[in-house]
């Protein structure tokens, strides 16, 4: 704009006054028109969330939460493949479509999908997509308007107002959430059979969910239980069948198109800032929910984030700093993290993770530190329904204020089953503790931190992954403890996985996921290395990439560097490394010391596979912690 005015004043000198006045009135116009333009962007928004807050109610969506997901909303694609599986499906692309144009055609064109469960990560855009398809649908015109209906089913009375629905064979019925029904928590199959059966009169049937709400793929449900009465082609079945849609990561695209959204052309300055907090947090193009937390992030000024619990950090310190003013911090956040923890753990009880207005204020009143009741409904982080009850704006602030209470020692965190999102904030939070420069190790007991392999972390420090060939071994047992005590660093993050019948042990530290016991019986090396390969054929736990450790690795992990309490199997003593000596001899480890082996003689095996992210293989690099000590004497 500076440059086209730069541009008029250039040639208009020399001109004449009318000409110069006409000129003035013609960019007096173009002025005001620019100048109304955000005036009626605002207004558009307005107007459509008053909209929906007169469709929906209070009792199921607060105005603050229609308008967050509402205002700048981009339209994500979707699949019928889980993107978290692409890295392992090789060479398939799945094909992408946009998510609005996927339902259209199951909703209006397709009279046999009639139930559709869509699914996503936390942080995707669930229950915005619920919002905004209801907000696009309400702006047709109303020949081509469907007739919808939307329950979440964190709702404690969900099938009462299912039941309320009239003219059920001509409406579509969204069900928001099934991950946050209690009941579904408990048994998501009794559920899942209840609320079909409370649905089968509606035309179409959409479910959202979170995809890790199911254990594996092959959990998620595939028949609805509903018996089809028209007409079947040959081969079709006799049961309604569950259709999947996958909510994708917004790409590049996409991301751009939301911050031109937030910050239009007249905010041009912001909108360069907030794509440079982008570019620096890639999490946020994965989940749209903390891409709408940017302008938090540029009045901050930390635009350094590398992890969701710092994003998340971030927002819950905003929100106490912002209500400094009506509530003192120290009073409000310890007591929300212990909401956080007590809505979580009396979820059952309760049937949903809410609080009854009474029951919020016995807590307070058993709170050691006295505050009114008004500073926490009125401004904490929690939303009230039309029943009265109160939860957390969203679910994951819950998660995330449970997992800071359980770096308190809160005792009612442990021992108990975490959800995905919690066991990934305590991995990333136990990762940051570590690279502050704390001098001794952090205790997880307690922490359920199963099935955790599948959150990608940075290794800590690299291992040497590739073998050895040595001239000479010759080490002491008092020689090795010394090493292995100046061995650094002495940091693990283990974590025990279930896979099938086996347990595994992942070491979020150094990226390396180990057999929790290993090899049923004693073997040569030549029979060790044929151990191996068979893992890697049988596909062992659903990998094919095992193979022995190295001496660095075992001395490092198995208890060289001050880890003896680390989750392995102690019966099993004497353990190959891939190391061997110039004479074809192998070498194993014992007691943190290692040893030569003669052709003859026998250890066991405890497999050893790089998790994603790094790089079977990688050489032993520096790092902050320095460079970890081996007790291999180098050729």
């Amino acid at each position: 704009m500076r440059e086209f005015l730069l541009n008029v004043y250039r040639q208009l000198q020399g001109h004449d006054l009318w000409t110069l006045t006409n000129v003035t009135s013609v960019l007096g116009a173009v002025a005001a028109v620019i100048a109304l333009v955000p005036a009626y962007w605002e207004y558009q928004q307005r107007r459509w969330q008053r909209k929906l807050e007169q469709d929906f109610g209070a009792d199921f969506y607060q105005p603050s939460e229609i308008e967050r997901a509402t205002r700048y909303y981009v339209r994500p694609d979707c699949s019928s493949v889980d993107p978290a599986q692409e890295v392992e499906l090789r060479h398939v692309i799945a094909t992408k479509e946009d998510i609005f144009d996927a339902v259209d055609r199951y909703v209006i064109h397709d009279s046999v999908r009639r139930h559709i469960l869509v699914l996503a990560d936390s942080g995707m855009g669930k229950s915005s997509f619920v919002l905004n398809y209801y907000a696009r649908n309400q702006r047709l015109p109303r020949r081509k308007r469907q007739r919808l209906a939307v329950i979440p089913l964190g709702h404690p009375d969900a099938l009462a107002e299912i039941a309320k629905i009239d003219n059920q064979r001509s409406t579509v019925l969204f069900l928001d959430a099934f991950d946050e029904d209690t009941k579904a928590i408990q048994d998501y199959r009794s559920r899942l059979a209840e609320l079909m059966q409370a649905c089968s009169r509606f035309k179409c049937v959409l479910i959202t969910c979170r995809t890790q709400f199911f254990l594996r793929d092959d959990e998620i449900p595939r028949q609805t239980g509903i018996v089809r009465v028209e007409p079947r082609k040959p081969g079709e079945s006799g049961i309604y069948e569950f259709w999947k849609l996958y909510i994708m990561p917004l790409n590049d695209e996409q991301v751009e198109k939301f911050l031109r959204r937030r910050y239009p052309i007249w905010h041009w300055q912001k909108r360069k800032q907030a794509r440079v907090a982008v570019g620096k947090i890639p999490l946020l193009s994965v989940r749209p929910m903390l891409l709408a937390y940017i302008p938090d992030l540029l009045e901050s000024g930390e635009h350094h984030s590398r992890f969701a619990v710092q994003l998340y950090d971030h927002m819950v310190n905003c929100w106490l700093e912002r209500e400094q003013r009506w509530v003192d911090k120290k009073e409000l956040e310890p007591f929300t993290e212990g909401l956080a923890v007590d809505l979580y753990v009396n979820r059952a009880r309760r049937g949903a993770e809410r609080v009854s207005r009474e029951e919020l204020g016995d807590l307070l009143s058993a709170h050691p530190i006295p505050i009114d009741e008004w500073k926490i409904t009125g401004r904490s982080l929690l939303n009230r329904d039309g029943l009265g009850h109160f939860k957390f704006a969203h679910r994951s602030i819950m998660e995330h204020l449970f997992v800071r209470r359980f770096f308190s020692s809160d005792e009612r965190c442990r021992n108990i089953e975490w959800t995905d999102l919690m066991k990934q904030f305590c991995l990333e939070r136990a990762y940051l503790y570590y690279q502050s420069e704390r001098p001794r190790p952090l205790s997880l007991a307690g922490a359920d931190l199963t099935n955790t392999e599948g959150i990608s972390l940075p290794p800590l420090y690299h291992l040497r992954a590739k073998p050895l060939m040595v001239e000479s071994l010759s080490i002491g047992l008092e020689a090795a403890r010394r090493e292995a005590k100046q061995a650094q660093p002495p940091v693990h993050i283990f974590a025990l996985q279930q896979r099938n019948d086996a347990q595994l042990v992942t070491d979020h530290a150094t990226g390396l996921t180990w057999q929790q016991a290993g090899s049923p019986e004693s073997l040569k090396f030549d029979e060790a290395l044929g151990y191996v390969n068979e893992l890697n054929a049988i596909q062992y736990c659903g990998y094919s990439d095992w193979r022995l450790p190295t001496a660095d690795e075992l001395v490092i992990t198995m208890g060289g560097a001050g880890s003896s309490d680390a989750p392995f199997d102690q019966a099993r003593l004497t353990l190959w490394t891939s190391d061997k000596t110039t004479r074809g001899q192998g070498i194993y480890y014992l007691y943190a010391q290692l040893r030569v082996q003669t052709a003859d003689s026998t250890a066991y095996v405890r497999a050893v596979r790089s998790i994603s992210g790094v790089p079977a293989g990688a050489s032993a690099s520096s790092s902050r912690f320095g460079q970890p000590k081996v007790l291999v004497a180098r050729a």
